[in-house]
């Protein structure tokens, strides 16, 4: 049986261990999901995002929504098209007004994302500018013989300081063409 909630979203993958003391943060976060589940259990007819049914997704929501209100019109005036029974009126009425609920949503989930990664991303920052202040200082104070232990630590944020490499861009070389 999976772990993942009708909402979709993830719970813990294991049981957390009794002598692990969560801090403020994990219960801000798990208060966060736990609300993020109850918001996503209010969408009728939720679809999780799967590779079978994504091909025809992206095939069919490139049409405007107007392509929606006109078949709706179209099967509501001709009898001959409403016999086909081809095109649900109830339900396309029901997927136009969700649709045209849920959109400001959308955006507005759009802005929580961004807005949550700017600020997961600054708060690592700000600390990280800190850390290499404070290692600049402990190489400095760890120079001085009375101050090992400075230098060893020092020496342990030197070990994880892995600052990220830009990789240089190969440049294609230019083919000769012959003159």
């Amino acid at each position: 049986m999976s772990d993942t909630p009708v909402g979709g979203v993830s719970k813990g993958v294991s049981p957390p261990d009794p002598a692990v003391v969560l801090t403020q943060s994990d219960e801000l976060a798990a208060r966060f999901g736990a609300a993020l589940n109850e918001a996503i259990a209010l969408i009728p007819q939720w679809e999780a995002r799967h590779s079978e049914t994504k091909a025809f997704v992206q095939k069919y929501t490139s049409f405007s929504n107007d392509v929606i209100s006109s078949t709706i019109a179209a099967v509501e005036a001709n009898p001959e098209l409403a016999n086909t029974k081809k095109f649900d009126v109830a339900e396309a009425r029901a997927a136009l007004q969700f649709l045209n609920a849920f959109r400001p949503i959308i955006d507005q989930v759009d802005e929580l994302r961004t807005n949550l990664r700017f600020t997961y991303f600054a708060r690592k920052a700000r600390v990280i500018a800190d850390a290499l202040q404070t290692y600049a200082i402990a190489n400095g104070i760890g120079r001085d013989p009375s101050s090992a232990s400075v230098a060893a630590h020092a020496a342990n944020i030197k070990r994880d300081l892995r600052r990220p490499r830009k990789k240089e861009k190969k440049t294609p070389s230019t083919p000769t063409t012959p003159v």
